[in-house]
């Protein structure tokens, strides 16, 4: 079972205090599309006569449509992990049927390896780590979606059952065998490939079909960043998993069309989460964190409604209605944040033996909490959980029981975080 974080969520509101960068305009505004994905360092915008590319490097736009050919349909777009050059692409042909091709030259000439009988390709991922594998799923109002695995990036495709989905729309990967699939009004989750599958509907409302879902995995930058962000959205609002108590948490009382979240590393010791949702009202809201009681809507600036939402670390884009992506660097970190830099921790000395002095400052007076993880993200010790006025201070810390080693120690105050390496030597 994965260890997802643990809040304590009241009913979300929409907030002011929070800004993010302006939308800029940068491309494939001549076309209606079906939506966005990232996949290596591309973004990539669907349409019903193909796919354009977008290298964030660059900035340059590469036009794979095929104007006024019929069932050219794209929906989805991954990047091959070993092959050089590889394109993944899927949609629906004009029988209605999914179509899974593959390309050698990034999309310029593709090859159709698969089609399905369980209507359009709605989604496609790849694991993160380890042995490279690219998941699809279809849905169709007729007959039952199917749930694909290739293990040769996209050449074939073998059929993976008993997820005991009828229509899926979403799916994440965090690794060879570990895949949600979200479909119908449930989710579900294996950890072998397929062979089991984990219903996670648990209170989810009953006869409300999934629109969209997300899933964050570990940030392997910072060890003590090691859970499972997962969230969906339905008629009813979004949803976040708790798996401590293995409940759904209402976090946002609006439907969704799509999800997007990115981890932001501003400098060694500053770091953030950023979450993106795209309503069915047609508006953007964005909150700071995980801070899921206050969202700020940062639709302003963006001529039409929004449809789909990406995130990496070129920035946050959104595909709208009609045509067109637009880009934003997200949050507005020096105008948003302006004390930040004064937070500072540090502890000498280090490495040490049996103590260490911790010297941390903090901006505003507030509650400080000071803890000591290993390197496999389990806590070790909370150094101090208290009240501190302004300024600098010093805690001592001598651990007891601890081997010899690394430990990452995590100052969190007035909702920011940071962190510093130290070593014990016995």
């Amino acid at each position: 079972m994965f260890l997802v974080l643990l809040l304590l969520l009241a009913s979300p509101i929409i907030a002011d205090e929070f800004s993010i960068y302006p939308w800029e305009l940068i491309g494939a505004e001549d076309d209606l599309l079906n939506g966005i994905c990232m996949s290596g360092n591309s973004l990539y915008a669907t349409t019903e006569e193909g796919f354009y590319s977008y290298n964030s490097q660059t900035g340059v736009w590469d036009d794979h449509t095929n104007p006024g050919w019929i069932g050219m349909a794209k929906y989805a777009v991954v990047e091959g992990q070993i092959y050089d050059d590889r394109l993944v692409t899927g949609g629906v042909n004009a029988w209605f049927k999914g179509t899974l091709f593959y390309s050698d030259d990034m999309g310029d000439t593709e090859t159709l390896v698969y089609e399905s009988n369980g209507g359009r390709v709605t989604d496609m991922a790849y694991s993160l780590w380890d042995d490279p594998a690219i998941y699809a799923c279809t849905l169709s109002d007729i007959v039952d979606g199917e749930l694909l695995r290739s293990n040769d990036d996209g050449q074939s495709w073998s059929l993976i059952t008993g997820h005991g989905h009828h229509a899926m729309t979403s799916l994440a990967v965090l690794g060879h065998d570990e895949v949600f699939v979200a479909g119908d009004n449930y989710i579900t989750h294996t950890t072998d490939g397929g062979q089991t599958w984990e219903n996670m509907k648990h209170n989810l409302p009953d006869n409300q079909g999934i629109y969209c879902m997300h899933v964050q995995g570990p940030v392997t930058a910072l060890p003590y960043v090691n859970y499972v962000t997962l969230m969906v959205s339905n008629d009813t609002g979004l949803y976040y998993f708790d798996s401590n108590e293995e409940q759904w948490e209402l976090i946002l009382p609006y439907s969704c069309k799509s999800i997007a979240q990115r981890f932001v590393q501003y400098d060694t010791f500053i770091f953030w989460t950023e979450t993106y949702a795209v309503t069915w009202d047609d508006r953007v809201l964005f909150c700071l964190g995980m801070d899921f009681e206050n969202w700020q809507d940062v639709t302003e600036g963006l001529p039409a409604a929004p449809i789909d939402i990406e995130a990496g670390g070129g920035g946050v884009y959104v595909a709208l209605q009609g045509g067109g992506v637009y880009q934003s660097c997200g949050y507005d970190y020096p105008s948003s944040v302006p004390s930040i830099s004064i937070i500072s921790l540090n502890a000498f000395p280090n490495p040490f033996n049996p103590a260490t002095t911790i010297k941390f400052e903090i901006a505003t007076s507030g509650h400080a909490l000071i803890q000591a993880f290993d390197l496999q993200g389990a806590l070790v010790a909370t150094i101090t959980d208290s009240y501190y006025e302004e300024g600098e201070h010093t805690k001592s810390w001598q651990p007891q029981q601890l081997s010899s080693g690394n430990y990452m120690v995590v100052l969190k105050s007035g909702g920011q975080t940071v962190s510093e390496l130290i070593s014990l030597v016995r």
